[in-house]
């Protein structure tokens, strides 16, 4: 399936949601983003995908999407926003008999331990993939004016937690909108994890000692509430449909540091 000419919906006018909408444009696609706070470029947040909104946009529309591109973010909120923003959209959207055209983006914390937040990502996965629909598990995004790794070496705060070995992953934002209008076009349903790169704690902040010039903080920064992984999360399936990320995060950190020359 091409995404031209085709009515697509991006839940979540955020970080990624912005990226993708414009390359579904781009695409020829009639794009429609559901957010509540879409004007000032907000992430879905609570109430956003309301059953209301949904008959509402459909209605726009003149009629259901042929892809739903779930882009949902609570910028890591609580286990209660988590429960109202992932999993009351997912309801609503089920509810409406339309997760048979969802790609939901998960994240690659479901393989880390398991937490009250993980557990709900889990239960929305398994919603949309009981109506054929596809879960994209995302790694960390980074893009211009995001990358929290980048910017704590860059400022000389502490440094991501974890041991040495603590392996970690990565995929830019643009890379990341790629993949998904990739899976969409394929109609691939099922599981798929979205990874551009994947190199250990000690590995990446030698990379940017030498790109930067700048010595990696002795300080260790306390683990948030989140849980972090330290599985190399493989792209295995995006890769065999011919895709191929086109960003480095060593190469975003040296233009980053020369800016600051």
């Amino acid at each position: 399936m091409t995404l031209h000419g085709q009515r697509v919906w991006i839940l979540g006018y955020g970080f990624l949601g912005q990226v993708l909408a414009q390359k579904c444009r781009t695409a020829g696609a009639h794009v429609q983003s559901i957010d509540s706070n879409a004007a000032a470029g907000a992430d879905l947040c609570a109430d956003a995908a309301a059953t209301a909104m949904i008959a509402q946009a459909i209605e726009a529309g003149g009629g259901v999407p042929s892809v739903i591109f779930c882009c949902l973010s609570t910028r890591g909120g609580t286990v209660e926003e988590y429960r109202r923003c992932y999993l009351q959209t997912v309801r609503n959207l089920d509810a409406a008999h339309l997760l048979g055209h969802c790609i939901f983006c998960s994240s690659s914390s479901v393989y880390g331990a398991a937490t009250e937040r993980t557990a709900i990502l889990k239960e929305c996965e398994q919603r949309v993939l009981s109506f054929g629909g596809c879960v994209a598990r995302l790694v960390p995004l980074y893009g211009p004016g995001r990358c929290e790794l980048l910017r704590r070496h860059l400022a000389g705060e502490p440094c991501l937690p974890g041991a040495p070995e603590r392996v970690l992953n990565y995929v830019h934002v643009e890379d990341a909108a790629a993949a998904l209008m990739l899976l969409a076009g394929s109609e691939v349903s099922g599981y798929c994890d979205v990874c551009g790169e994947s190199f250990s704690k000690s590995q990446i902040y030698a990379e940017l000692e030498r790109v930067t010039g700048i010595a990696a903080a002795q300080a260790e920064a306390t683990p948030g509430r989140r849980a972090y992984t330290s599985v190399a999360v493989s792209a295995d399936t995006l890769r065999a449909l011919g895709w191929v990320p086109t960003h480095r995060l060593i190469n975003m950190a040296q233009g980053m540091a020369q800016g600051r020359e």
